[in-house]
């Protein structure tokens, strides 16, 4: 800028930005926290200093820009495009499947239209399985359709391998050991990928007590 004012420091109207009005391009940090934990992290440099009370107040905060799904709600995330905006729904949404769905319904038009990369990015942060058949029509993803593909899938593989357990010790409990192998094997991944169990327990809608047995049991 020093260099552009020297070189038009001939010309009135070129001698000063702040004086013509003429506006500087915007350049900061924003920190994107892709989790539905709470950010755990300091927000502000006061936060990471040892700051004697009677100072604080003289000292710049310097705020951290972040955007924390936890902190936001589904609507104040949409608003950052249909781009980030629909990961970052996903991924505050991603624990509780019951949210999950409902927000799947409610954003129904934006869950239908994904691009690859988001849709990537969501697996990435939240490791959940999706179908990776998953079909792309115009370029872009139904994350609706994938959700329900990978629902069906894993209702219908606990099901047949109760169907085959069933032949040997009864059609109803072979049924119910093979949904548990099935919870057992999924609850294992989500696990491995850091989720609590409250989360896993959540996600898989049963309860804390019944993931504790489907865990405790060997697979057949």
């Amino acid at each position: 800028m020093r260099n552009l004012e020297y070189k038009n420091r001939d010309q009135p109207e070129q001698t000063s930005m702040v004086l013509n009005g003429k506006k500087l391009p915007l350049v900061t940090t924003i920190v994107i926290w892709l989790s539905a934990e709470p950010w755990p992290g300091a927000k502000n440099l006061i936060e990471m200093l040892e700051v004697p009370e009677e100072y604080v107040m003289k000292l710049p905060y310097y705020p951290l820009h972040l955007i924390e799904p936890f902190a936001l709600t589904n609507e104040e995330l949409m608003k950052y495009g249909p781009e980030v905006g629909t990961v970052l729904v996903f991924i505050k949404n991603s624990k509780n499947q019951y949210q999950l769905n409902d927000v799947l319904k409610k954003y129904e038009a934006e869950f239908s239209n994904v691009s690859p990369l988001a849709y990537d990015w969501i697996y990435a942060v939240t490791k959940i399985e999706f179908d990776r058949k998953i079909k792309i029509r115009n370029g872009v993803i139904n994350m609706c359709e994938a959700i329900i593909q990978m629902q069906n899938s894993s209702r219908n593989e606990g099901f047949k391998i109760g169907k085959d357990e069933g032949i040997r010790i009864g059609k109803h409990e072979g049924i119910e050991i093979g949904r548990n192998q099935e919870l057992r094997k999924m609850a294992v991944k989500l696990l491995a990928s850091g989720f609590s169990r409250e989360t896993v327990a959540n996600f898989l809608e049963i309860s804390n007590a019944h993931l504790e047995l489907v865990l405790s049991e060997e697979d057949k």
